[in-house]
């Protein structure tokens, strides 16, 4: 991601105008416009203003911060997976935001961490209003990553999402994340049960165990003949 695209981003997640932008640091609005669409870029005496105004430092302005690699995440998932069993979910919390909040558009990271995190807090004996606020955060990290084009990381996502909603009862949101999975990539038949027994009774989830059981059963006779 190049500056121009940054600038855009973060103006926009702060709820900013190019208008505003361009009064706070004594510029033209076009100049603004000019930065967002590549044609031109901030004097570097501006660039300090311009970070602390949309909330960013340098290094996300340049995007030095764009991606870490596969190790660096597995080196940061033991380091978490062992604060997991020394410290307190609070703290665990507090590094997963820290990482995430510098490398905001690694979606494996940000994936991986939600599903540590989930596990974690789980075994946890938060009290139920930390709870809310953890669980909160996990599902607003997994509705990113639920977005991401990397089909492996969205599938993935959009699973997660649909188990947590089904622990938090939130079934018609559950149903939305299993409807987007292909059945060829994830089998969801058991987790569309699971939802059904609790939004309509076992009868129901029956019959729908036994037609998705029963068409697997034709798919493999006619792939066999």
């Amino acid at each position: 991601m190049n500056i121009s695209e940054q600038i855009r981003n973060y103006r926009k997640s702060v709820g900013l105008t190019q208008e505003q932008v361009a009064n706070a640091l004594g510029v033209s609005a076009s100049a603004v416009n000019k930065w967002e669409k590549g044609n031109s870029y901030p004097d570097i005496s501006t660039l300090p203003a311009l970070a602390r105004l949309l909330q960013m430092d340098m290094n996300d302005l340049f995007s030095f911060r764009e991606e870490l690699t596969d190790r660096e995440i597995g080196q940061f998932v033991n380091e978490l997976s062992e604060a997991v069993l020394e410290e307190s979910i609070d703290t665990v919390f507090e590094m997963a935001s820290k990482k995430i909040h510098e490398y905001p558009r690694c979606e494996l990271l940000i994936y991986t961490v939600s599903t540590v995190l989930n596990s974690a807090l789980i075994l946890s004996e938060t009290d139920s209003k930390r709870r809310r606020e953890y669980d909160a955060s996990i599902l607003g990290w997994l509705e990113r990553t639920a977005e991401s084009t990397n089909e492996k990381i969205r599938m993935s996502s959009e699973y997660m999402l649909a188990v947590k909603y089904t622990q938090m009862e939130e079934y018609e949101k559950a149903d939305a994340y299993l409807a987007k999975i292909p059945d060829v990539t994830i089998d969801t038949t058991i987790m569309k049960t699971n939802v059904l027994i609790r939004k309509e009774g076992e009868g129901a989830a029956a019959l729908f165990f036994r037609r998705e059981t029963d068409a697997d059963s034709d798919n493999a006779s006619k792939l066999s003949v």
